[in-house]
């Protein structure tokens, strides 16, 4: 409530509900009067901010965003199967897969993996799918399908696709979340992965979804937290009307399910950790998963995206048996619903320090006609909803928002932020597919330049999940954004912006979990930090890499390690990637 009157007090101001389901389609807000919802009514209004004049829409960005769909050319033809059958609605259907960027032989290229879905009747007809696609990128020139040939081609009906070198053995690891059974890859370190399930006694048979690879329990090894969306069954599966037409129904008809916690025993297996550390809540209905230092601990929070649910945040408290503790406080934080204190449909997660105050903040995509949400970071946990000052709201009403990353487009320092749209209710029922979106962080709130950005966002989609990576190795970020319908693209970054960049690796030389180090780089123009985050986004996962826009051909580069370790490098040069291990110098990985 505290961050819903914040909100309101720095503005001047502050539809029918199809029949049938009490939620409507995944993430579908409860019923609202004609009027509106406050949000709704503040919109026309919230330019006048205190201090501040209303800015043109149209004026086109400097420089102009240029992303170009560079799939086909580059080598990556794929459709994620879906499995739709006419008038069966099962919800699984529209939810679409995952994205995600990995080196997978250490050859300082990045390569993509896609999930693909499956046939999810065990009953129907047997029908040939393509398994999940693992693309070998050939420096940066061409991809190359090696899916069979690598062995990661799970055949299971792919969700999350979450990437960790959980054996620390310098290779990374792929556990794949299913809708059903979860898989976990073991890199085998020669371009080829080996199925491990089984041994390795992790997975669940639940409707998996995204997660992240931690180190939980300050042990060394990564361990694992998946979330868990709800249980849908070919059994309980139910059919919705919108109006008179038949639709898929949305969380309000399903129960949540537990999310799931891994522990890396060391010995290769894994066990339950979900009451031995705390990280535990009421079952919900998880979609998104993001770790990241919030209070500048250097300790990372897990914040999980619930479906009309509240969110969740964990965070560390002080152990009592030498065993790490987490804690969950996502209603006293302020980050859990929305500033009136209404659970909102939280699809994806794009976690950055969009307003440089050195803490980063949390973005969150939501349902059609529910405004995404900004929790700005106050610092100490606390945050307030600050969707309606920052445009945020308004640019997003229009929208049904899944995958979504932070991204410096335009090398000035400020994260700006990419958003795959599309509805979820079904194809009889409109609007369906959706233009995506390329936000503008002007430094005091975001301006949609989507229009400017290419012939992409000016076509409509039913976008799912997105992952960033700089594949080419140019010093910009790319896209790789999965659909419902239609094959995935590849965008290429190819603005031309006038500022250098620099790249950074960090690797802990045992190969430890390193997120939550933070990195400042002072070039001519100033400071830019950076926080080394796990997750986020709809399903993926996104390039390791920290990237900084910069000016100039020498930088600073000071690092706060996970762990408290302090580290200061002079006369860093630019426009490179290289490799940072604590204690030693940096590296120079790809110029």
């Amino acid at each position: 409530m505290l961050a819903g009157l914040l909100s309101l007090a720095l503005t001047s101001g502050c539809g029918e509900r199809p029949s049938g389901d009490s939620s409507g389609g995944a993430g579908a807000p409860a019923a609202v009067s004609a009027g509106g919802t406050p949000e709704q009514k503040a919109v026309p209004q919230e330019s006048k901010v205190s201090g501040s004049k209303p800015k043109p829409q149209n004026v086109p960005p400097d420089p102009l965003p240029v992303f170009t769909d560079v799939a086909p050319l580059m080598g990556i033809e794929f459709r994620y199967f879906e499995d739709r059958v006419p008038g069966r609605f099962l919800l699984p259907e529209v939810m679409g897969g995952g994205v995600a960027w990995l080196d997978v032989d250490l050859d300082g290229w990045l390569d993509l993996y896609f999930a693909n879905g499956a046939v999810l009747d065990p009953q129907a007809e047997s029908v040939a799918v393509p398994g999940n696609r693992l693309f070998r990128n050939r420096a940066g020139q061409r991809f190359e399908d090696r899916s069979e040939v690598a062995g990661a081609d799970d055949g299971g009906y792919g969700q999350g696709v979450i990437v960790g070198d959980y054996d620390a053995d310098g290779f990374p690891d792929v556990f794949v979340a299913n809708y059903g059974n979860d898989v976990l890859y073991l890199n085998n370190g020669d371009g080829s992965f080996r199925n491990v399930t089984a041994d390795a006694e992790i997975g669940d048979p639940h409707w998996s979804t995204s997660g992240v690879w931690l180190d939980l329990n300050d042990d060394g090894m990564l361990d694992l937290y998946c979330a868990n969306y709800m249980n849908v069954t070919l059994q309980n599966n139910q059919v919705c009307l919108y109006g008179d037409k038949p639709g898929y129904c949305g969380p309000g008809k399903y129960d949540g399910v537990r999310d799931a916690v891994w522990l890396n025993s060391g010995d290769g297996t894994f066990r339950d950790g979900v009451e031995e550390l705390g990280l535990s809540a009421p079952a919900s209905k998880g979609l998104a998963v993001c770790a990241i230092d919030l209070d500048r601990d250097l300790k990372p929070e897990i914040y999980v995206a619930n479906d009309m649910e509240a969110n969740l945040l964990f965070t560390r408290s002080t152990p009592t048996s030498g065993t790490a503790q987490w804690r969950e406080i996502g209603q006293q934080s302020g980050s859990a619903v929305s500033g009136d204190g209404v659970n909102e449909a939280s699809m994806g997660i794009a976690a950055a320090d969009y307003d440089g105050d050195g803490l980063p903040d949390l973005y969150l995509t939501h349902y059609y006609q529910m405004k995404n949400t900004l929790y700005r970071n106050l610092g100490g946990l606390l945050f307030e909803d600050d969707s309606l000052r920052t445009g945020v709201a308004s640019s997003s009403f229009a929208f049904l928002g899944f995958g979504v990353i932070p991204l410096d487009y335009n090398r000035d320092g400020r994260p700006d932020i990419f958003v795959a749209n599309g509805h979820v209710l079904g194809p009889a029922i409109e609007p369906n597919s959706m233009p995506p979106q390329l936000l503008l962080n002007t430094g005091t709130g975001f301006r949609d330049i989507s229009e400017d950005a290419g012939g992409y966002f000016l076509d409509a989609w039913i976008g799912r999940g997105v992952a960033g990576g700089d594949f080419d190795n140019d010093g910009d970020t790319d896209i790789g954004v999965s659909h419902i319908d239609r094959p995935v693209v590849l965008l290429r970054n190819e603005t031309a912006v006038k500022a250098g960049y620099l790249g950074l690796e960090l690797l802990h030389p045992e190969r430890r979990s390193l997120t939550g180090t933070r990195v400042k780089v002072t070039d001519s123009r100033g400071s830019s930090e950076q926080t080394l985050a796990a997750g986020g986004s709809y399903l993926s996962t996104n390039d390791g890499r920290l990237l900084f826009g910069v000016v100039g051909e020498q930088v600073q580069v000071d690092i706060e390690w996970a762990g408290g370790r302090v580290e200061s490098h002079s006369n860093v040069a630019t426009n490179q990637y290289v490799l940072v291990r604590p204690g030693q110098q940096p590296e120079v990985r790809v110029r």
